[in-house]
């Protein structure tokens, strides 16, 4: 595959779902449920630190619903590529995606006292299996809402692993919760 821009990465893929600094994210033609995050193999330390982190994970038997489910990764020529989860409404499932930072502003109370106790749950999850997450914000956190507004999950999706030359937090519980 040569150098592409995203209208030729929508053709070959599917529709572009979100742009970041380093990849993109389209769609699965073939897999409704996945995507793919795409980086040039010049500009991908990020990538390459998740797909060696969502490996650990995968080799440790950790996984968490706050996470979404990697499956595989391959390169091409000039990208490096990882299929995930693809968070993203499923009205099939009466299920509908919100960005974290924006569904708050029109949040009731009840959804925002639901926001805060999966927040908790998160965290709480992050300490006990010593997942790392080098950059937790509500920019990088999205939330799936049932038809009526009733929130059904929280699911980081960026920012995976720990970002030092020797990761101690990933293998060390204590480093790791005091990354978290």
């Amino acid at each position: 595959m040569s150098t592409k821009t995203q209208s030729e990465f929508s053709k070959f893929f599917g529709p572009v779902v979100a742009t970041g600094a380093e990849r993109i994210c389209v769609r699965n033609l073939k897999d409704q449920f996945s995507c793919f995050k795409i980086s040039k193999k010049i500009h991908s330390k990020e990538t390459r630190r998740e797909i060696k982190y969502f490996k650990f994970l995968k080799k440790r038997g950790i996984s968490s619903s706050f996470i979404p489910a990697f499956i595989d990764n391959f390169e091409t020529k000039e990208e490096i590529i990882i299929e995930q989860e693809l968070i993203t409404d499923h009205p099939e499932q009466n299920l509908f995606a919100f960005r974290v930072e924006e569904f708050v502003a029109d949040a009731s109370d009840k959804q925002l006292a639901k926001l805060e106790q999966l927040f908790r749950e998160l965290y709480r999850e992050l300490k006990d299996k010593n997942i790392i997450i080098s950059d937790l914000h509500a920019g990088n956190m999205m939330i799936y809402c049932d038809e009526a507004g009733n929130i059904k999950r929280l699911i980081v999706v960026d920012g995976f692993g720990s970002p030092e030359a020797i990761p101690l937090a990933k293998y060390f519980r204590y480093f790791g919760r005091k990354k978290n």
